[in-house]
C-alpha cells in the first residue's frame, strides 16, 4: 500500500463512484487506533441527517471504507508518517476527501 496522498484520493474517488450518490448529505467519519499494530479501532460516523446515512452503514461502502482506512493507518505507521493513528474522512455528495489529524483533533471531532 501507498501512502502517497494522489494514490490515496484515487482510491476514495473509486470508492465514491462505486458506493455513493449525489444525494448524501455532508458528514464525517472519524477514525482512531490505539491498537499495537495500529489497526483501526474505532469509527465514529457524523452525518447532518442521520436518517439518510442508514442505507451507507449497512452496505458495501462501510465495508471497502473500512477495510481501505485500516490498511493505509497500518501502512502510514509501518513508514513513519506522523499522525498514522487517526484521520477523517469527510463526505460530501458523492466526494470523499482523507485528512490525517491529531490525536487532539480527532477526539474534539467526536
Amino acid at each position: 500500500m501507498n501512502y502517497d496522498q494522489h494514490f490515496i484520493q484515487e482510491r476514495l474517488d473509486q470508492l465514491a463512484a462505486q458506493c455513493l450518490s449525489d444525494n448524501i448529505e455532508g458528514g464525517k467519519i472519524i477514525f482512531l487506533s490505539d491498537a499495537e499494530d495500529n489497526s483501526m479501532e474505532l469509527a465514529s460516523w457524523r452525518f447532518e441527517n442521520q436518517d439518510k446515512i442508514r442505507g451507507l452503514l449497512k452496505g458495501e461502502f462501510r465495508v471497502y471504507l473500512l477495510e481501505l482506512v485500516d490498511k493505509l493507518m497500518i501502512d502510514r505507521a509501518k513508514n513513519n508518517q506522523p499522525n498514522s493513528r487517526q484521520c477523517v474522512v469527510y463526505v460530501d455528495g458523492n466526494r470523499l476527501e482523507l485528512k490525517w489529524v491529531t490525536r487532539e483533533e480527532a477526539e474534539a471531532l467526536r
